[in-house]
């Protein structure tokens, strides 16, 4: 299976914006950048839920040599270094299981704080240790075009881009999700095609500013046995880079 891709995207900080590539480069952990950092409440030794903490949306960032740049929603954009702090903690909780981190001493802390409104610390995670699910997601242009007549059909505005909701690193241009088992050639990489994605009450938030809209995305869709579904999740069988066709 080759289908088109329509959309790349990834966050470099755990949470934030989800923002557009024309290309990723997929290894074996997943995309490259994805999640490299995360914020962490230092006092409960626990990784920031984007559920819990929405603000973590309005933040757009970009990396810069040794260090990162985070733009606010208002449009102030700080720069600053980052380098393993000499007190950090190896490890910090993420969704019941050990995330492997580094906490960073760096001037991003006061800025991220003040975002949050609550103490928080900048952190370079191992790659994939706060990834809640599969390293690789993806939409399909077919189940978006569905949703999008399911919404309008029971008068609710369709959120446009539809699919910056579920923040997936592909968006596929294929009628259906691949099954499971599938494996996907993604221009010079190949994915297999894990499960089903479930849902959180993000997909509810606007993916700019983390405010809640009245989209009730989650209610459109619930799959027969309950469970929140949307997309599938994948695993890299094959390196490479991937790019918008």
């Amino acid at each position: 299976m080759s289908p088109a891709v329509a959309r790349l995207g990834l966050a470099l900080l755990k949470g934030s914006r989800h923002l557009d590539r024309s290309e990723i480069e997929l290894d074996a952990t997943g995309p490259v950048g994805d999640r490299t950092w995360c914020l962490v409440d230092r006092a409960a030794a626990r990784v920031l839920r984007t559920v819990e903490n929405p603000r973590l949306l309005s933040l757009t960032v970009r990396p810069i040599d040794g260090g990162l740049a985070v733009t606010t929603l208002g449009g102030r954009t700080s720069e600053a270094q980052a380098r393993d702090a000499a007190d950090g903690m190896p490890a910090a909780d993420y969704w019941g299981r050990g995330a492997r981190i580094r906490v960073q001493d760096t001037a991003l802390n006061a800025v991220l704080s003040d975002v949050l409104g609550r103490e928080v610390v900048l952190a370079r995670a191992e790659r994939g240790d706060v990834v809640y699910a599969d390293p690789v997601s993806i939409v399909t242009t077919g189940a978006l075009r569905r949703l999008a007549r399911t919404l309008r059909e029971n008068g609710y505005a369709v959120p446009s881009p539809l699919d910056a909701r579920f923040r997936a690193t592909v968006t596929l241009d294929a009628d259906e999700d691949p099954a499971s088992g599938t494996r996907v050639r993604l221009g010079d990489a190949v994915v297999e095609v894990t499960a089903p994605l479930e849902r959180c009450a993000v997909i509810d938030l606007d993916p700019a500013t983390g405010e809640r809209t009245g989209s009730r995305l989650l209610e459109h869709v619930r799959a027969p046995d309950g469970r929140l579904l949307f997309g599938v999740g994948a695993r890299v069988v094959t390196p490479g880079t991937v790019r918008v066709a």
